[in-house]
């Protein structure tokens, strides 16, 4: 008997694109690895912990002459329309002027605050993803569920990883001269 094979197509940044252009405000989207995801609501955790780290970032940013968002700008690797990955960081950092897109190809900094339901995708392929763009120094995979920061900083090398896990250890973003302890980072939370 013969084998059925699925073929699987890849959703390009121009389809998924168009398919944003189509949905009403009420839902979010990403695009990751070639596929469309929709994007969990946030909780009142999740959001106190982003706005914890992105008020004082953008404070910082401001005077540095570079640019904080907060969960509204899309990230992708270049202007190709063929690529397959246009993600939603929680906050992402760029610096030099500002432009009218709706998407950023050359971040420096990206926090993801990670949700129960996208923890593996956040880990895996949107990692990856962001591991990948040539202008990201720091990446910063934050839990809401217990006090523990993940961050990935670029050397000569590659990506070193370190683990955060004391209030008074210190999420460092070095290349934008930044530095905010766990005690704020969980301002207000319980874990």
């Amino acid at each position: 008997m013969p084998t059925a094979h699925r073929q699987i197509t890849l959703v390009t940044i121009a389809a998924f694109d168009e398919f944003i252009a189509a949905q009403a405000d009420t839902a979010e989207f990403e695009l990751v690895e070639g596929t469309i995801v929709m994007m969990a609501n946030p909780t009142e955790t999740h959001e106190q912990i982003a706005g914890n780290i992105g008020a004082p970032l953008k404070l910082a940013m401001d005077l540095r002459n570079c640019r904080t968002y907060q969960g509204g700008m899309r990230v992708q690797r270049s202007e190709d329309p063929g690529d397959t990955d246009k993600t939603r960081p929680d906050i992402v950092v760029r610096c030099g002027p500002g432009s009218a897109r709706t998407f950023i190809t050359d971040p420096l900094v990206i926090v993801e605050v990670l949700s129960p339901s996208t923890i593996d995708t956040d880990r895996g392929p949107k990692l990856d993803f962001y591991k990948s763009l040539p202008t990201v120094r720091h990446i910063a995979l934050v839990y809401q569920d217990q006090m523990r920061v993940e961050c990935y900083n670029r050397t000569a090398d590659g990506f070193e990883r370190g683990v955060l896990k004391a209030p008074d250890h210190v999420l460092r973003f070095e290349a934008v001269e930044f530095a905010l302890p766990l005690s704020n980072v969980y301002f207000g939370v319980e874990v």
